[in-house]
């Protein structure tokens, strides 16, 4: 039986905020603090085809859309560049290969204006009537026009002098536009055959939540803490693919949980 002493401190002890009683375990123990996980930038051409890569959800739902649907064109998604540095990629139990398309010559047009003067100046001039045919006739019409178009897929008669003479009259051809054809990429998910893919790993985690909300240099190094720490230190995964950035991880060191 209790001594009294006891009793009327367990009872003072139950009145006063904050009071535990000595020599009664603490039925509470303090979660141990996540080691941080570096991420680094690395080239996704030199990820061994033995390695495991996670993507975050986003991702994973975005190819999983993307592979039922093959071929797929997802050059919307930044990480289409990084896959496609892979040979080929496992998921979800199939094999996939990010194909590079390019298409554009690279070329290049020019706009002009055509107007008539009355003095060519020190501007050199190119008689018209010694032209071959299919230039003469691009000519007239331009001078008909008042413009003319030059496009280097295409070819004909791109103006070498500014000035042309026809009929007794002098006419300017004036770059009005100089432009670039750009050569256009695209990228597409396709099936492949391969026993040397890329694993990848659907994480439990959004890209948001391991603080890739925020902007920041695709070439980055980044630090994830906190909950999304742990999730990424407990997944069976060496690098993860966010953006089109591919990341090694590591713990640091002196990263032990505390």
């Amino acid at each position: 039986m209790p001594s009294r002493r006891t009793v009327l401190g367990t009872v003072a002890c139950t009145l006063v905020p904050g009071c535990s009683r000595l020599g009664t375990p603490s039925t509470q123990e303090a979660t141990p603090t996540p080691a941080p996980v570096a991420l680094s930038p690395v080239d996704a051409a030199a990820v061994p085809h033995t390695a495991t890569v996670g993507i975050f959800s986003e991702t994973t739902t975005e190819l999983d859309a993307a592979t039922r649907n093959v071929p797929a064109d997802v050059t919307d998604h930044e990480w289409a560049r990084v896959l496609h540095e892979f040979d080929c990629v496992a998921f979800d139990g199939s094999t996939y290969a990010v194909v590079e398309r390019t298409s554009g010559s690279g070329g290049y047009v020019k706009e002009y204006s055509v107007s008539e003067v009355d003095d060519p100046g020190n501007e050199s001039t190119v008689r018209v009537a010694d032209l071959p045919d299919s230039h003469r006739r691009a000519v007239l019409d331009a001078i008909a026009a008042g413009d003319h178009h030059y496009d280097s897929d295409v070819g004909g008669f791109e103006p070498t002098s500014s000035v042309y003479a026809y009929n007794g009259s002098y006419y300017v051809f004036s770059i009005e536009v100089t432009g670039d054809k750009p050569v256009v990429v695209t990228y597409s998910v396709e099936q492949a055959d391969g026993d040397r893919c890329v694993t990848l790993e659907p994480l439990s985690i959004t890209a948001a939540d391991a603080g890739f909300d925020t902007p920041r240099q695709p070439e980055a190094a980044s630090t994830v803490t906190g909950d999304a720490a742990r999730t990424l230190a407990a997944a069976d995964v060496t690098f993860v693919v966010w953006g089109s950035t591919c990341y090694e991880l590591s713990i640091p060191a002196d990263g032990t949980e505390s």
